[in-house]
């Protein structure tokens, strides 16, 4: 988001409302009294219509064609992010809370702005002595409408009509005048556009102070006028609308000048009964499976390299779980309880591979390094287990280090897929220079998981608590449905990122695991981070403490050594840097055997019972479990058979055709008049295209309008390119029809022409349908409205006709000089 410094500039452009301040005009609906005050809205759609060209641009160019390029989303369409919408809509806030403040800073309706958009502590002069407050408003980046969207998908022809490159120079400012190779080109959007916003709005309980922000939020629409690069040269005016009639809130406004305080921020929930969360080993496990599709990019932040964010391939439970309970302490059970108790575990969401929960690939599998691999087993690749297997005579192998796999059996090799991550760079505008600068952020990037990204995670809970949530709640049979719905998850999650879609994919299942027990040894996976510490309390990654820990749960001991050998072993650390949100500030940093470190473990005392190895797969190992830490696999096949002798999976399914889209706009669709516009620029693409094929040749342009070489003479093809200038609409054409009878009753003027030419103009400028058949332009692949072609024939017969016309002209002109130019050429050859 951008950070709003408040600066002389706002006191110049400060705002004071009252019952005679004019405002923008505006629809107003017939069923809405402009005098009643509407209800607040905690979740709208803001629309956003860009009236002239605009510019968001993406950071890149394309090398040789084009410097600075638009942002996309993943579809290929241009968007205005959120932090964008929401700087600008800030800003705008501000001003008419200066205003309304009195160009006062830190007045009562500032104060208000730090409620919807939430404060800046990186602007703060002062030590900070409260938490920063969250934003109370979501604004989600602004998208063409649905319906536009799958017209234009299979489209390419119109996708690209979007936009244009526009041509543009550096001036130098001693002499006023172009600099010398400063052209550039930039991609603009083509204006006219219509875009929608998602926004959800934290609402007070007290009905005042909902009125308060909500009218603060729609009069600082009022203010937005433009927005992206170049807006104070013409680009990028725009307006936002939230309600069609703003009157009455702006009324309310006025009558309200001193508004009450914002609601305070709400104090921590404290665990209660701590003395009872006695852990029980003992617990009968029921499993929801969770599927977590993307919607826009998730940041999980992992570490911070100079000014680029980058993020972890899955979604922590640690983030779930907050969502978990959230969603069941309406239900009124004890769930802090629930979760110190052990109760509760949400798993990682890791991505899903082949309709199941991926894995973390085992680091004890490792491929050939010039020919193998899971993505090369067709082609004879192999994969080795190292737990097993030994490194195969020469042959260089390399160990997998990310990725997921699916299931295993003891025959096929699991499929293997990795996390989609996606790059958006971003940027702090200081007030003062409208621009980024190092003193407040300047520029910045976010890696994220890709939008449209599968993910599955399982939640655990003990069957006890599963029934008190059952009673609980209203629907007995299917209490877990209320974790379907959207969410929003990671960071920046307020407004580019973090939004999600939850679905429960089965009713909860008990947990079943047929483990086996092959002789004294025990194979370890760990699917997640472990966290672990020793006999002095401290963060450990020791495989001795991990088999201390194993050994009193199974109530064995454990080695990592026999005979004086070591024990096939391969491990790594995992460092996560830990945050607190309500603060903003860094926790301490979470260090543990990372997930897919595989150990081979002895039994040397006592008997490993199958029951008790279930229950550690269920609930887990170490510290922090509920949040996903310390999930752990015994005994799993690949891990213990021999994976260079197994066969790759074979993948029958099909992947889907895409087929163009029938979908057409309709003309009672608010996005009817910008397909027009879409499709009339397509549609001159099209004729420029087809017309420099009709003129490419000689024999083109004799069929086109009968011109040979030395008639008509290129006089009298000027005297047809000027009177077809006043060639606007099919009824002009009694001008060119006039202009053909007064050169046929003209003999020294017809002698020039040919018959045939002259009839094939006229043919040309009286049939409506000729132009379209000479220039075979396929209208299906650039029409977007439901009688897209026959306006583009209506609106492009003029045009048509008088490009083909030019394009022929130029083109006879160019052959003409090109002949006289190889004339003079040979006589000059023939006199040497």
């Amino acid at each position: 988001m951008s950070k709003k410094s408040k600066n002389k500039k706002h006191q110049k452009q400060s705002v004071n409302y009252s019952e005679n301040t004019p405002t923008k005009s505006v629809s107003t609906t017939v069923d809405q009294p402009q005098n009643v005050l509407p209800k607040p809205k905690s979740s709208f759609i803001a629309h956003l219509k860009l009236i002239s060209d605009w510019h968001v641009g993406s950071g890149a160019g394309r090398t040789g064609d084009i410097d600075s390029l638009v942002q996309r989303d993943k579809d290929g369409f241009p968007y205005i992010p959120a932090k964008t919408l929401t700087g600008i809509w800030r800003d705008a806030c501000e001003l008419v809370a200066l205003g309304l403040d009195n160009g006062e800073e830190n007045g009562a309706w500032q104060k208000w702005v730090d409620y919807l958009f939430g404060e800046q502590p990186a602007l703060a002069k002062t030590a900070i002595e409260t938490p920063p407050r969250p934003a109370a408003l979501s604004v989600r980046a602004a998208y063409l409408a649905e319906n536009l969207r799958q017209a234009l998908q299979h489209k390419p022809e119109l996708k690209d009509a979007l936009t244009f490159a526009k041509p543009g120079i550096s001036i130098e400012p001693e002499y006023g005048c172009a600099k010398k190779d400063y052209l550039r080109f930039e991609e603009m959007v083509r204006g006219g556009t219509l875009l929608k916003a998602k926004c959800e709005l934290n609402l007070p309980k007290d009905e005042e102070q909902r009125r308060t922000a909500y009218a603060l939020l729609i009069a600082g629409t009022q203010l937005i006028e433009r927005l992206g690069g170049k807006r104070r040269r013409g680009s990028g005016k725009c307006q936002l609308v939230v309600e069609e009639n703003i009157k009455p809130w702006i009324d309310w406004i006025a009558s309200h000048p001193q508004p009450s305080e914002p609601p305070d921020l709400k104090e921590r929930e404290e665990l209660t009964n701590i003395e009872d969360f006695l852990f029980t080993q003992e617990k009968t496990w029921l499993q929801v499976k969770l599927r977590i599709t993307t919607k826009s990019p998730v940041i999980v932040a992992k570490r911070t390299v100079g000014n680029v964010v980058e993020t972890l391939d899955y979604i922590p439970g640690t983030h779930l779980l907050r969502l978990v309970r959230k969603r069941f302490s309406n239900f009124g059970v004890d769930i802090n309880g629930a979760i110190a108790r052990g109760d509760i575990v949400v798993t990682n969401a890791t991505l899903e591979v082949d309709e199941q929960q991926g894995q973390p690939v085992p680091l004890s599998l490792f491929y050939e390094k010039l020919s193998g691999g899971f993505d090369k087993l067709d082609k004879g690749g192999k994969v080795y287990n190292r737990l097993v297997e030994g490194e195969p005579d020469g042959k260089q192998l390399k160990g997998y280090r990310n990725g997921y796999i699916g299931l295993t059996n003891s025959s096929h090799l699991p499929k293997y897929a990795k996390v989609n991550l996606t790059v958006e760079t971003h940027n702090t505008i200081k007030d003062e220079f409208q621009r980024p600068t190092s003193d407040i952020g300047g520029v910045y990037s976010y890696e994220a998981i890709e939008p449209g990204t599968t993910l599955q995670a399982e939640l655990k809970l003990s069957k006890s608590l599963a029934d008190a949530l059952s009673k609980k709640s209203k629907n007995k049979e299917d209490w877990y449905n209320c974790l379907n719905g959207d969410a929003r998850l990671g960071q920046s999650k307020k407004d580019d990122y973090g939004g999600v879609s939850l679905q429960v994919i089965k009713p909860p299942q008990p947990i079943e695991k047929n483990i086996e027990i092959k002789d004294t040894q025990l194979t370890v996976w760990l699917l997640s981070n472990v966290l672990l510490r020793d006999e002095r309390l401290r963060p450990t990654t020791s495989i001795e403490d991990l088999a201390k820990e194993l050994g009193k749960l199974l109530d064995v001991k454990l080695k990592t050594k026999e005979q004086g050998e070591k024990l096939p072993l391969i491990t790594r650390t995992h460092r996560v840097d830990s945050w607190q949100v309500c603060w903003g500030l860094p926790r301490p940093s979470l260090v543990g055997l990372a997930a897919g470190s595989c150990v081979v473990f002895q039994v040397i005392e006592g008997k490993v019972e199958t029951s008790k190895l279930a229950q550690i797969e269920a609930s887990g190992i170490g510290e922090r479990k509920a949040e996903g830490y310390g999930q752990i696999c015994f005994n799993h096949p690949i891990l213990t058979e021999k994976t260079s002798e197994m066969q790759a999976e074979q993948n029958n399914k099909k992947s889907p055709s895409q087929t163009s889209s029938g979908h057409l706009i309709s003309k009672n669709d608010d996005a009817f008049s910008y397909a027009r516009i879409i499709e009339k620029a397509a549609g001159r693409e099209a004729i420029r295209r087809a017309v420099l094929r009709s003129a490419a040749d000689f024999d083109s342009r004799k069929d086109a309008l009968g011109i040979e070489p030395k008639k008509p003479t290129m006089s009298q093809l000027g005297a047809l390119r000027s009177v077809l200038g006043r060639l606007q609409t099919f009824t002009d054409h009694i001008y060119v029809m006039t202009w053909l009878t007064n050169l046929e009753q003209t003999p020294n003027r017809k002698d020039k022409w040919i018959s045939d030419s002259l009839q094939k103009i006229r043919t040309l400028v009286s049939d409506q349908d000729e132009i379209w058949s000479q220039l075979n332009i396929k209208f299906a692949d650039i029409t977007l409205t439901r009688d897209g072609e026959q306006y583009l024939k209506e609106e492009l017969w003029a045009e048509a006709v008088r490009t083909l016309v030019d394009a022929c002209i130029r083109a006879h002109k160019r052959y003409l000089e090109q002949e006289v130019t190889t004339q003079e050429q040979g006589e000059e050859l023939h006199g040497a």
